[in-house]
């Protein structure tokens, strides 16, 4: 059975980025892969990687440096060559321009992400959403991650939007906790990173294949209850 959560309709909806928003894979394959090589390292596969995001790009590293690798060495590479591949292979997930516009007509919208935030805002600059957004929050200006609960706090300290009234959404149990530890409501997108069935283990309250159908989902959700989301 389906964890139904609080039935108060949302005013911000705090979305993670990587997996989420964007399907940073490639070019954190890509560019892990590039600085492995580097350092005469073995490279990873794409598996491996979908199993290591979510927690920040230094335990990323740190992980695939291993026992006999030199994290600070990795990093610096990894931070060269993700820098100059992340704008073209890393492309938004299909419909999201759209479903923000969308949201972002009687909702706040937001981002925090555990990735570094010089590339966090880099990619929305590149993207066209600043002006869509309320908040882009980092590590930096969490002084955590998540599933530290500093991550959503920065969101609503910036916003002045309570915690009851926010959602956030994530495509891993990473982002689950963080919403528990917060005592937010999160909605899970199953997009590749984590099965549904993973997602609602973790305590999502819903699960949807992607952002782009979430606008709708908050329509159906909150029937009566919301504020309408344009069409």
């Amino acid at each position: 059975m389906k964890n139904r959560g609080n039935m108060t309709p949302p005013k911000l909806i705090v979305f993670d980025l990587d997996g989420t928003l964007v399907d940073s894979f490639p070019g954190l394959l890509l560019g892990l892969n590039l600085a492995l090589s580097d350092i005469g390292m073995p490279t990873r596969d794409l598996r491996w990687v979908r199993r290591h995001i979510g927690h920040g790009a230094a335990r990323l590293i740190a992980s695939a440096a291993g026992e006999n690798g030199d994290p600070a060495t990795l990093m610096s590479a990894f931070r060269h060559h993700y820098g100059r591949v992340i704008i073209d292979a890393t492309p938004p997930y299909p419909g999201i321009d759209e479903a923000l516009a969308t949201l972002a007509t009687n909702l706040t919208l937001a981002i925090a992400s555990n990735k570094p935030l010089p590339w966090v805002n880099e990619l929305v600059d590149h993207l066209g959403w600043r002006p869509l957004l309320a908040a882009v929050v980092g590590p930096e200006t969490a002084g955590a991650t998540k599933p530290d609960r500093a991550m959503i706090d920065a969101v609503l300290d910036a916003t002045d939007i309570r915690a009851e009234e926010t959602l956030l959404v994530g495509d891993m149990p990473v982002d689950a906790e963080t919403g528990a530890n917060a005592g937010i409501p999160v909605l899970g997108v199953a997009t590749g990173s984590c099965s549904a069935a993973d997602l609602f283990a973790a305590g999502c309250i819903d699960v949807l294949s992607g952002v782009s159908e979430l606008p709708e989902w908050i329509q159906r959700r909150y029937v009566g209850g919301a504020r309408p989301v344009a069409e």
